[in-house]
């Protein structure tokens, strides 16, 4: 399920998600830390995120680690070194409001007790000896337990430790705002859906255990002040008045995470005025030229060495990533090792002064831009005239940095 949840916002529970942009406005570099980081990856530098949930703590959090210290094999040993090394920044960067309690669970121990009542899980090692690694979080009348700490999801290890204190400090859900001309939300009975209704789609009901989900219309003329990220998913057909008001948003301080789609070939409410046959394309042409950038609604990406399929049924726009063409060293990529993308559009351009780009998927050099309508081409047709561009294209970015409006006349 967390292999699942975590390509969640990729596939949008059946959306052609083309381009990823997450906008961080303002973006502030913390003070020069009291020593030297020499570790690979950076592993005692915490990010702003985790030291913003840590300096808005109001009462202590108990954070119990249980880590057997009997003979357990040394790659495990040293992953529980990294994590107690850890928690050290957490409790250094929490000043007092971080408590930390190392337990040690050997068999039929008070600490076993411990770990069994708070939900934390006995683990196995090849040769089938038991032991314990694993935390668990607590806050006022509050608990939550990471069951296990496993070596595989040491690139989110950070990730899942503030995840655990948001959830268990928070006093309200913050508020998520989705704006999509796809049915994300669900639909009432209607021909269209067979007499039957929809159901909201998968990710919206993950979101919401974490959020408070609430729809914005594909025209609106300010997004909520209480909306602090934004999801726009395909905004099929949006205005200048819309795109004004998520620039406001952006300029204000908000989270904008866009998949934007040059053939939603899942989009039929689009299709219905006519066109038939082929998907439907968006964009947010006014903010992405404001900022350097150039999103061709008219192309897809085909790629050779990610094609999907072989011989007649060779499809070479429905790309089958695997783990070279994502970020590892990112947490929004680091555990996804591969990825269906149909029909994928490509980032180009180059931000402008004041704006950081990462590349989060690329596709590999042998590829090129085709025309969206030849997209579901298939076998030697496809592939014929094929010319490789000796680009990696970029299928999802993320900006950060100071950013300046797209409508500077109002």
């Amino acid at each position: 399920m967390r292999k699942k949840t975590e390509s969640l916002l990729y596939s949008a529970g059946g959306l052609v998600a083309a381009l990823i942009i997450l906008v961080l406005l303002n973006l502030v570099l913390g003070a020069a830390r009291g020593r030297i980081d020499l570790t690979q990856g950076k592993l005692y530098t915490l990010s702003e995120g985790t030291r913003a949930v840590l300096g808005k703590l109001e009462s202590p959090v108990k954070i119990r680690l249980y880590f057997s210290q009997s003979e357990i094999p040394l790659p495990i040993k040293a992953y529980g070194r990294r994590v107690e090394d850890l928690l050290a920044e957490f409790r250094q960067a929490g000043r007092g409001k971080v408590i930390v309690e190392k337990l040690d669970p050997q068999p039929d121990s008070d600490a076993e007790d411990s770990a069994t009542l708070e939900g934390v899980e006995a683990q196995v090692t090849p040769s089938g000896d038991r032991f314990y690694l694993g935390a668990s979080i607590s806050y006022a009348d509050q608990k939550l337990a990471l069951p296990a700490l496993t070596p595989d999801r040491e690139p989110l290890l950070e990730y899942d430790l503030v995840r655990a204190i948001a959830r268990a400090t928070v006093t309200s859900k913050p508020v998520l705002g989705v704006m999509s001309a796809l049915p994300v939300f669900g639909m009432p009975p209607s021909p269209m859906t067979g007499g039957q209704p929809m159901e909201p789609q998968v990710f919206i009901g993950e979101l919401r255990r974490d959020y408070t989900v609430k729809r914005v219309g594909l025209d609106p003329e300010k997004i909520d002040d209480d909306i602090k990220v934004l999801l726009v998913i395909h905004p099929r057909g949006i205005g200048e008045r819309a795109q004004y008001a998520l620039d406001q948003f952006v300029l204000r301080g908000g989270k904008l995470i866009a998949f934007l789609d040059p053939n939603a070939y899942f989009d039929q409410l689009g299709q219905m005025g006519g066109m038939g046959g082929g998907g439907t394309p968006s964009s947010l042409d006014r903010l992405l030229k404001a900022w350097g950038l150039a999103f061709d609604s008219g192309k897809v990406v085909l790629d050779m060495r990610y094609l999907t399929g072989a011989g007649a049924r060779t499809l070479p726009t429905l790309l089958s990533l695997n783990d070279n063409a994502f970020d590892p060293n990112d947490i929004a990529t680091a555990r996804l090792g591969s990825l269906l993308m149909p029909f994928a559009g490509a980032f180009t351009g180059k931000p402008v002064e004041g704006l950081n780009e990462t590349v989060l998927m690329k596709s590999s050099a042998y590829s090129q831009l085709v025309d969206s309508f030849a997209a579901t081409t298939q076998g030697e047709a496809a592939v014929r005239g094929f010319k490789p561009s000796g680009t990696e294209y970029a299928l999802a970015i993320r900006l950060t940095g100071k950013f300046k409006t797209a409508f500077p006349e109002g």
